[in-house]
This record gives C-alpha cells, structure tokens and sequence, in this order.
C-alpha cells in the first residue's frame, strides 16, 4: 500500500517538473511574443498621437475657505493629450475635469497652476494652456438694498407714475456676494410695465441689482429674488396763478351805490388738468350778500371752484369788503336875495331878486331839500350910499355843497332916505319848495350857521 503511494506521488512531482520548466517556459515566451504581435498590431491600426483639444475647458475651485468667494470666474483652458489616435478621437471637454487649489489660499489676487485630469486612461495630459491662472478671492458681504422702480413702458396720456410713493413688499432685500461685486450694487431694481395704465398698478416683481449706469451686476445673489411693488398713478395736472373777482349778491338801499369792492387774497394759485387750468382766467367767490345796505359791508366767502380745478389757498375763504356810499346829483335852486345889516337911515335896492344856484349832494339829501333852505344874502354893513359890486353869501343845509351861483356878483344901491321896500324886499321868488318871498331888511349879524342848521358859504 505504501509502496503505491509513493510511486503516485513521485508520478505528480515528475509531471510538475515537466510543466514548469518545460511547458511553463514555453507558456509564457509564447504569452510575451503574443502580447508584443498585438501590440504592434495594434500600433499600426491606432497609432500614438498628440492633439490639442481645440474646445475650453471650464476650470472649478475646491477647498475654497469659508468666509470667502470668487470675485470673478476663473479663465478656462485648453490642453494637449497624448494617447492613441482613436481614443482622442472620440474625447470632449466632459472628459476633462481642471481645477484649482485654493487650500490654504486667503483673499486677494493669486496666480495658480491648475489641475487637469482625463478619464480615459490610455490618454495623458501632455500640456495645459495655461499653465497657471489668475484667482481673485473676496470676503464674503451681505448688505441690504432698498428696493426701487424702474419702467419699461409709460401710463397712458394724460397719466404720469408717483416714483416717489412707490410701495414694495418686502422694502429691503439682502445683496451678498464678493466684497468688490456688492460694491458695485449702487440698487435694487424692479422692472415695470405701465403700459396704458390709468390707476395703480401691483405686480410681482423679479428685481435686478444694478451698478451707477442702470447695468445689471452679476455674480451677486438676491434674497428674496422677487417683490410685490405698488406704483401709484395720477392723473396730469399743472398750476398757474389767477386774479381772485370778488362776487356780491342783491342791491343796496336805493340813493346808495358800491363805490369800490376790495378782496384779500387778490390772486390764488389753481391746480388741475392742463386742459381745464388753460380756460381758466380767474376765480371767483361766492357772492357777499349787500341787500339793502346803506354802509359798508364786509365779509369772509369761500372760493367759487371751477369744474375740475382745485383752489391751492392758506386760507378756505376770500375777504371782501364793499364800499357803500350815498348816490349823489345836483339840482338848481332859485335862491331869493336877501340884503342884511342895512343902516337904517339907509335903503338898499338889489338888482337882482335872485341867483340861481347850483348844489350838489346825495339823491337823499337833494330829494330831501325843501322851500327857504337855501338862501343868498348880501351884507351891506358899514357901507355908504352909492352903487356897490357884492357876492352874496349863500347858506345851504349840512351834505349840500355849491357848484355854481348865477350870477356871482349882486349890484345893490344904498341911497339916504326911507328904503325902496319894493325894491328891498324883491319880488315873490319861486324855490324848490315853493314861493320864497325875500326878507325884509333888518340889522343883523353876518351868517354864520353850525353844522346842524345849517351852512354859511361866500361865492368867491
């Protein structure tokens, strides 16, 4: 039993010899030979070959620290590959992935090489165009922006937008980013169409960080991106300023009349369609009431708006004050002659037996003037007998002024003897009133009336 164990085993030994250094030998030259036919085979059907990818390759950062960002893109680049013909054939930019190391890489501006990598692996990145690129890192900025309208399109005519009470909800909005890209934010923008509106407008709005010159400022970002913005609009309107006409209602007692009417403000400034201020030349008040008035009137009225134009006044109320005063006339009296302060050894004979005098006053006053209450008399006192020019003296009752006496000069004869009586005395004379007879002679005092009986004036 042994003994056949041992010949099977030394029958295993034999045959391992034999494959290992006999077969195993060939095996593997025969292997080798096999690889470098392919090989070669197939370097004659794919040669190697060295192309540069005529495409950008978009470069990305890693271990950018925290705090920071990218002030800007980094530049893309191109690179040289090496590898079989077939294989870089079929390569593209998504094949390629380049990067650079910002490890340990605080803010400012670097130059760093860059990373590129190939997923296939029978290709080797041979060059990269670039080499190095330029990084500028900025400290990470949140800063707030109030939100602002910007129109794409108008109102309609006659319309205009309230950019000043624009309203948006939210107010404000976070703008972060780079420190030198947020600084560039000089608002936050929401673009609007107004297109034909006539009352307010409410929209959702997408808002647009914009630089000095109305230029969108990109790498930033908005929080929130959007705002509901109310614009306010109204209607078109212009000022101009116009005299203020003072306006009175009923009549005054009759013999009076409104000598003069005076308002305080005397102009006012009117707002209002450019369509309604051009036909407005004035504004008026409501009328003050002068009904049977025998003075002056005054008194606070509103103003009197015209349609569709509003009064821009520091006070709701115009001061008017209406001058009242009495009518006045002149009529003509035949005044009787009346010789006074004769001597009595003396007579007096007037050549005239009347003036006609000419008295003006109020249409009252003159209606109210009777017989007698006008009165022309000669002074003769302390005069010699002969023929003397004289201008009487005419009294007239208090409101009543002399325009003209006709004639102004009397010729009265004084002579020694008992007086002419017909002569002194005249004959019956014809008054307003009725029949004045002319006094008779008797010494007295030169006229001389007070204010309420009446007034003394010389003819000059």
């Amino acid at each position: 039993m042994n003994a056949a164990r041992r010949r099977r085993a030394r029958r295993v030994i034999l045959a391992r010899r034999f494959f290992v250094r006999t077969l195993g030998v060939r095996f593997l030259v025969a292997l080798v030979m096999s690889s470098l036919v392919w090989v070669v085979w197939t370097l004659e059907q794919n040669p190697s070959t060295q192309e540069l990818i005529d495409d950008d390759i978009q470069v990305d950062e890693v271990n950018l620290g925290p705090s920071l960002v990218l002030a800007s893109p980094i530049q893309p680049v191109r690179v040289t590959v090496g590898g079989p013909r077939e294989n870089i054939g079929r390569v593209t930019v998504r094949d390629f992935s380049a990067r650079v190391n910002l490890a340990g890489i605080g803010s400012g501006v670097h130059q760093l090489p860059v990373e590129v990598a190939v997923a296939d692996a029978a290709m080797d990145v041979i060059r990269v165009t670039p080499e190095t690129v330029t990084v500028q890192i900025d400290p990470f900025e949140v800063r707030a922006y109030e939100v602002t309208a910007r129109l794409e399109s108008a109102p309609a005519v006659g319309f205009r937008a309230e950019l000043n009470d624009v309203e948006a909800s939210p107010a404000s909005v976070q703008v972060s980013g780079g420190a030198s890209e947020v600084d560039e934010v000089a608002s936050v923008v929401a673009t609007l169409s107004l297109q034909g509106a006539t009352s307010d407008v409410s929209t959702q709005a997408l808002l647009i960080p914009t630089d000095r010159s109305g230029n969108e400022v990109e790498d930033v970002h908005l929080d929130p991106q959007t705002a509901q913005v109310r614009v306010p609009i109204t209607r078109i309107t212009s000022r101009k300023r116009v005299p203020v006409l003072a306006e009175l209602t009923g009549n005054v007692a009759p013999g009076f009349f409104v000598r003069e009417i005076s308002v305080v403000p005397t102009t006012v400034e009117i707002q209002g369609q450019p369509e309604d201020i051009e036909r407005v030349s004035a504004v008026s008040t409501v009328g003050l009431d002068i009904d049977g008035a025998r003075g002056d009137v005054e008194g606070n009225v509103p103003f009197d708006n015209p349609v569709g134009v509003l009064v821009l006044s520091d006070e709701p109320t115009a001061t008017i004050v209406a001058v009242v005063e009495p009518l006045s006339d002149t009529t003509t009296i035949q005044a009787a002659v009346v010789a006074v302060n004769i001597d009595p050894s003396l007579a007096a004979a007037v050549s005239q037996p009347s003036v006609q005098v000419v008295v003006g006053g109020s249409v009252e006053t003159l209606q109210e003037l009777r017989a007698g209450d006008v009165v022309a008399e000669v002074d003769v006192s302390n005069l010699s007998p002969g023929r003397h020019q004289l201008r009487p003296v005419i009294t007239v009752p208090p409101g009543i002024e002399i325009s003209q006496v006709t004639p102004p000069v009397l010729t009265v004869v004084l002579q020694r003897g008992e007086s002419d009586t017909s002569a002194a005395q005249g004959q019956v004379l014809i008054g307003p009133g009725g029949a004045v007879a002319t006094a008779t002679p008797t010494p007295a005092p030169t006229p001389a009336v007070s204010p309420a009986t009446g007034t003394a004036s010389p003819i000059s």
